[in-house]
Formats: structure tokens, C-alpha cells, sequence
């Protein structure tokens, strides 16, 4: 399971009025749950918790720290409780990436590796090495978007009414793969618009802010298929926060809930 998601996809954009994209640091917590299993599937209940923070500045970098742990019951058999943990650094001009994951199922430790990626120029390829993999060096295609990159093409496709877009993206989350990420943003939700947040109390800073649904879908770079492997959706506030998150994995989907939100101090840039 691609856990991470497009986590970063989930994110962090703000948008000050008449003025370029930035990133807001914040922190969010989202209670998850079992939002459908297709019908033949394994799964009878999923619930756990995602917590996403994000501190940083274009001048010095990014930082994204993400934890999710769900348990996963099957019809038959005993529960299983995954809980991953990654960190990601993308320093400024998006010319480095380097990105922990430790994964344990069960509390056994299944993966814990480091990732990272250095480029000549942000439309250059890359070079990376896998901590767990010493002698397997990877490369990333010209023209690859690392996170921000990502969100802050998104953001302006936002700003500029919606549309599709189609992005090679690397972020760490599954070794040295990249992916082909379509995205679809729709048009701008007005404030006080979105009855699904008015009533919880943890989204009340959001309730005069603006939003742009999000559909951001990961297919694989090297295959043919119509079908991604992973998709979220969601809608991203103008300040930069995600709510009624959708992470459908295909066979089952899971549902966000914003239960809790702080935004941290920005830093500025000289």
C-alpha cells in the first residue's frame, strides 16, 4: 500500500491575495475510517488516525512530517494495525530531496530506510540511494516535480479557474519510483459554502476561507493501465488546510476527518 499517499498532496498551500502561492505550516490531525470495501473484499473495518505537519519557507526548505496508524480487520482472522512514519525534507530550488519512512505492522518494525535525491538544476534529472539498498542507485526523469513543486502548479491551476493537470512526481514514498499524477481541480468552493466543516469545531478557522476540490490520482510511469493505483480526494483551503479527505486504495477507501488544526509559525525569507 502506497500509504503516504499523496500526502503531500493533502496539503499546505496558501494563498495571500494577489500574491504568488505560498506554503502555510500547520499541523492536522484527521480521524480515519471506513468509508467502502468492494463487494468480495477482505476488509470489514478500518479506523485510525493521520497526523500531517509541515514547517518551513522557500528560502530554507520544506519539512513534512507524517504519521498514520489504522488497524485493518478482516472478516476472517485477527486485526492488523499498520503505522507508518516518514519525514521529508525538499531544500530550496527543489534541488534536493531526502525522505525516513519507518513502517511497523503489529509493532514489528517492517521498513525503516532513508531516500535521497540530488539534481544539477529543478528540471535536470536526478540521482538518488536507498539506505536499505547501498548498491541500487536510481535516477528520476528530467522535467520531475518534487512535492511543493507539485502543490505549487496545483495552486495556480487553482487560482486560474481549474482544470487537469498531468505531472511526473517523485516523493520518496516508494523507494526511487515515480509516478504520472493527474490531477483534477475544480472550481473555487466560496466561503461558508462547505456545510460538511461548519459544524466542527476543529474547522471553525476555515469556515470564511475558500476551497478548490482536489482529485489527485498515482499511476504507475512505467505501465499502461487506466486504473491508478491510488487516489485522494479532497478540498484544499485557500490557507493551505485539507478536509474531507477520500483515500480509495482501489479495493477499500478511507474517510478523513479534520479533528484537530494549528497553524504554526511561518518563517520569513530575507
Amino acid at each position: 500500500m502506497k500509504s503516504t499517499l499523496c500526502l503531500f498532496a493533502v496539503l499546505m498551500l496558501a494563498a495571500p491575495a494577489a500574491a504568488a502561492p505560498a506554503i502555510a505550516p500547520h499541523r492536522a490531525i484527521y480521524d480515519l475510517s471506513l468509508l467502502r470495501a468492494n463487494e468480495g473484499a477482505t476488509l470489514q473495518s478500518a479506523s485510525g488516525r493521520l497526523a500531517f505537519e509541515i514547517e518551513g519557507s522557500s528560502c530554507d526548505g520544506y519539512t513534512v512530517s507524517f504519521r498514520m496508524a489504522a488497524r485493518y480487520r478482516p472478516k476472517e482472522g485477527a486485526a492488523t494495525l499498520i503505522d507508518t512514519m516518514t519525514t521529508s525534507y525538499e531544500g530550496p530550488g527543489a534541488l534536493d530531496f531526502q525522505h525516513q519512512i519507518t513502517e511497523r505492522i503489529d509493532g514489528t518494525v517492517r521498513d525503516d530506510h532513508r531516500v535521497k535525491m540530488t539534481r544539477a538544476t529543478p528540471e535536470a534529472a536526478g540521482e538518488g540511494t536507498i539506505s536499505s539498498k547501498p548498491g541500487d542507485a536510481f535516477t528520476i526523469p528530467a522535467g520531475t516535480l518534487l512535492p511543493m513543486q507539485h502543490q505549487m502548479r496545483l495552486m495556480a491551476l487553482g487560482e486560474a479557474g481549474g482544470g487537469r493537470d498531468s505531472s511526473v512526481i517523485f516523493d520518496g514514498s516508494d523507494e526511487g519510483k515515480s509516478y504520472r499524477v493527474i490531477t483534477f481541480v475544480g472550481k473555487a468552493k466560496p466561503a461558508h459554502s462547505l456545510v460538511r466543516d461548519a459544524s466542527k469545531s476543529a474547522a471553525a478557522a476555515l469556515e470564511a476561507i475558500g476551497a478548490w476540490p482536489m482529485t489527485v490520482s498515482y499511476f504507475a510511469l512505467d505501465g499502461s493501465s487506466e486504473i491508478p493505483e491510488y487516489q485522494v480526494n479532497f478540498d484544499l483551503h485557500e490557507n493551505g488546510v485539507a478536509t474531507g479527505l477520500v483515500l480509495d486504495y482501489g479495493e477499500f477507501a478511507l474517510g478523513g476527518t479534520l479533528t484537530d488544526l494549528k497553524m504554526l509559525e511561518a518563517a520569513g525569507c530575507p
